[in-house]
């Protein structure tokens, strides 16, 4: 793991979990240059920009702390679960988000589908059921 701050948050990167989906490089490129040694750049942007792009990494390679002010407490924690021949269950603190930001759902439990038959689409309708949906093949 790498650490790099700015004196005001501390960005932790972690290579292990990257799959390079570039959020951060789109994002802000002046701060996040994988041509430049450091890699990071904290002084690039503000705190608060930097954040919303890390909050951005799908991966949870990026995270960051902000420091001299107490954590907060955890949330509670998410579950997701594959139902045999169905879709995946998500229960408990989650918020879904479409490709552009939206909210889509608050809060679980929801259930998204695997078949990719639904007609509610990332939702599942129940379709998997009548088309004999394997999630073995």
């Amino acid at each position: 793991m790498k650490v790099y701050s700015n004196g005001d948050i501390v960005v932790i990167w972690d290579a292990a979990k990257c799959i390079h989906a570039r959020e951060c490089v789109k994002g802000l490129p002046q701060v996040f240059n994988r041509d430049k040694s450091p890699w990071v750049d904290m002084d690039a942007a503000s705190s608060e920009e930097i954040m919303g792009v890390v909050d951005r990494c799908p991966s949870g390679a990026l995270t960051y702390k902000k420091l001299g002010k107490p954590e907060c407490a955890k949330t509670p924690s998410s579950r997701i679960r594959v139902a045999k021949n169905g879709p995946l269950l998500v229960e408990g603190e989650c918020t879904l988000l479409d490709g552009a930001g939206k909210d889509l759902a608050e809060h679980g439990p929801f259930a998204l589908c695997r078949c990719g038959g639904s007609k509610n689409k990332p939702f599942c309708d129940g379709t998997h059921a009548k088309i004999g949906f394997d999630d073995t093949k």
